[in-house]
């Protein structure tokens, strides 16, 4: 039994008993949220100012992989010294890795300050989600999801207008600085709200070996991802790595002495299932919705303001469910809605597909988006709160780690596989993708009418992607149903 069923009360998150955790918690995942919508309106101001646009991807993806890392090694150290101190740490360290971003004089330099804030964001996103399992009861876990996705839902609203603001105020870099404040305010409010878990800090047991191949297994299947449609044998080479990388870190899972990740945080029911469908709800829905604004400003000939603001519609759809469902398992178990929302991400990827292949209305694209947004958010939520309930105290941070790294991974993947299949179709239909890099890279380009085909075609086949992904969600949070229900009979 977790220590926070013990104290219950009637009150809910914004009550006096939780509202100190809720603030802080609040904090950090805006530190994150900003970081990343903002900084993905930012990305053709960096390009036109630092030049280096075959780099430009990195700002985004060495982030993510190194979140990833990081994330996932954060479970043994909040196990061993508690939420509060990891979060202290980590604080000050997004701190000055945002500092370092802000003042980065090139391309290569900036990639590096963002790989570095990448560990502070993995390591600050566990605490955040460690934080809901042991400072909540149970009955509260899907309200304070909700809530952390209304924040990702508020700054998806104001964050490109905010980004717009300061673009045109002070340039990019004010991103960064922006971020400064932000951090500082997080670090205040946890400072000593945060769960403690640990009133005597343990001995940190890090396992280096398996955070050695973790990294490995990221780097090269983010390696092998970027070579498709350009350089198919570097591509064969990265995935034959990855898959060595992968076994090892599989057999390493099994050492008796506190490995990085266990075989039951990732195996035992119903964890499995969790991660599962989880992760392919994140590449099914964001595989496409990154690729969306270009296929707006491109094929559809709108505003780059109106096409940054077209990504907004899947993150609504997000933030509604997640705020839905936390009512919704008052009554619902949590399987029912993962499987409600794994199936509702069919219908939205094949109507997504149809209306880009067809050039219907925008509003039935946009709510076609809105619908994935919607899956996920129902997806996500429900396995979060499931996954909280199914770990005991003493693993929580482990749990919750290895989670998100299945998240960020899925995340990355998505992204990375999207834009592999697009600018394959292109380089195939019509023998160049620099147009599209062109354009991802912020340059005022004009794309000819078969290289706009071809970026339409290039999103319906991303999207056909999205719909795999989503076959796989849906079969994997049956099975789950199905087992949870006979587990309760």
């Amino acid at each position: 039994m977790n220590s926070v069923d013990q104290r219950e009360t009637n009150g809910g998150i914004w009550s006096p008993d939780y509202l100190p955790v809720t603030l802080a918690n609040l904090a950090i995942v805006a530190i994150a949220a900003f970081d990343g919508l903002a900084l993905i309106a930012a990305l053709p101001s960096i390009a036109d100012d630092l030049g280096g646009v075959a780099l430009l991807p990195w700002v985004i993806t060495a982030y993510l992989a190194m979140s990833a890392v990081a994330g996932i090694t954060a479970g043994p150290i909040i196990d061993a010294v508690g939420v509060r101190r990891t979060f202290r740490a980590t604080g000050v360290w997004f701190l000055l890795s945002s500092a370092a971003a802000a003042a980065a004089p090139n391309m290569e330099l900036l990639v590096a300050a963002r790989a570095l804030q990448g560990i502070g964001g993995g390591l600050v996103i566990s605490v955040a989600m460690t934080a809901v399992g042991l400072a909540y009861p149970q009955r509260l876990r899907a309200r304070a999801f909700a809530a952390n996705s209304m924040v990702w839902g508020t700054l998806g609203f104001g964050g490109p207008v905010i980004t717009a603001g300061l673009l045109a105020v002070a340039g990019w870099r004010m991103i960064f600085i922006v971020q400064l404040p932000i951090t500082a305010l997080a670090l205040a409010a946890g400072w000593r709200t945060l769960p403690s878990t640990r009133d005597k800090p343990q001995r940190i047991v890090m396992d280096g070996r398996g955070i050695a191949l973790v990294a490995g297994l990221v780097a090269a299947s983010l390696f092998a991802v970027a070579q498709v449609g350009d350089r198919w044998p570097l591509a064969a080479v990265g995935a034959a790595a990855a898959v060595v990388f992968g076994r090892a870190f599989w057999t390493n899972s099994r050492r008796p002495d506190e490995p990085l990740v266990s075989r039951a945080h990732l195996t035992r029911f119903p964890l499995k299932r969790i991660h599962l469908t989880s992760g392919l709800v994140l590449i099914a829905g964001l595989a496409a919705d990154n690729y969306l604004p270009l296929y707006m400003h491109t094929t559809r000939g709108r505003s780059e303001s109106f096409a940054a603001f077209s990504v907004l519609f899947l993150t609504v759809g997000w933030s509604s469910a997640a705020f839905l469902v936390s009512r919704l398992l008052e009554r619902w178990r949590e399987a029912d809605a993962i499987l409600v929302g794994s199936i509702l991400m069919i219908p939205a990827v094949i109507g997504a597909g149809f209306g880009v292949a067809l050039t219907w209305p925008i509003p039935v694209i946009f709510g076609a988006f809105f619908v994935m947004g919607v899956s996920i958010g129902f997806v996500s939520t429900a396995g979060l709160t499931l996954l909280q309930a199914s770990a005991d105290d003493s693993e929580m941070g482990r749990v919750n780690s290895a989670h998100q790294f299945i998240r960020t991974i899925g995340i990355t993947y998505g992204v990375a596989v999207g834009g592999a299949i697009l600018l394959f179709v292109v380089g195939n239909q019509v023998g160049d993708v620099e147009v599209v890099r062109d354009v991802l890279g912020g340059e005022d380009v004009v794309a000819s009418g078969p290289t706009l085909d071809a970026i339409r075609d290039g999103l319906v086949w991303v999207l056909g992607f999205s719909g795999l992904a989503g076959l796989g969600c849906t079969a994997a949070a049956g099975v789950l149903w199905r087992n949870t229900r006979r587990s309760t009979e």
